[in-house]
């Protein structure tokens, strides 16, 4: 009994291990969690003028006051800092934001941080059927590389997208089914918004 006991534990502990795998990337990088938090991380040396790094603290202190800054405006913190780490050589900020709409509005309030000159950060999380307001009459590709039809995309409903305009690599919580052809496919759950000239609108439609 205590041997079947023993294994069950054993197959619980794996699939939660599995379940609860950490958002990890190595690079500025975004993703939507089961909650539907938009979780984004800026990946970056972060030198000074001398070369030297700046210090970790410091960066979380004025990460933590500016996010104190932009929440007091709603009396709840819609995006928190996750992570302020020195990894591998680069200095790694998480933050969290309680929707999609946060992110953006957070993106404008530090438009220096997160936006261009040119073209304000634009990004939309929710289902194909909601995204009506979005053009899908962009090329399509499927995860074998084929052109689709839009019209193919569209009925897919009831799947996930995420609608962005940054050149960013991206995880899926599902497995990715279409991608508009300015997206680099790098895994079943990974893919890189590629830069162009200006910052075009990507689709990554998944389930």
């Amino acid at each position: 009994m205590k041997k079947f006991l023993h294994i069950g534990m054993w197959i619980l502990l794996v699939v939660l291990l599995v379940g609860c795998a950490k958002f990890d990337p190595q690079e500025d990088a975004v993703t939507v969690d089961k909650k539907g938090r938009v979780v984004r991380v800026f990946a970056d040396e972060f030198l000074d003028e001398a070369g030297q790094a700046y210090d970790v603290e410091e960066i979380r202190a004025m990460m933590e006051q500016e996010l104190s800054v932009y929440n007091r405006k709603f009396g709840v913190d819609h995006v928190i800092l996750e992570e302020c780490t020195w990894e591998n050589g680069l200095l790694r900020i998480q933050i969290a934001c309680d929707e999609a709409k946060y992110y953006v509005d957070y993106c404008g309030y530090y438009n220096d941080d997160f936006s261009t000159e040119e073209t304000d950060v634009e990004f939309f999380a929710g289902t194909v059927g909601e995204a009506g307001a979005y053009d899908f009459g962009v090329p399509f590709l499927d995860t074998a590389g084929q052109a689709v039809e839009a019209g193919e995309v569209l009925e897919n409903a009831n799947s996930r997208v995420i609608i962005l305009n940054e050149p960013i690599l991206v995880e899926t919580q599902g497995n990715i089914l279409y991608t508009s052809n300015n997206v680099e496919l790098l895994g079943k759950k990974q893919a890189r918004v590629m830069a162009s000239d200006g910052l075009e609108r990507a689709y990554i439609i998944y389930k």
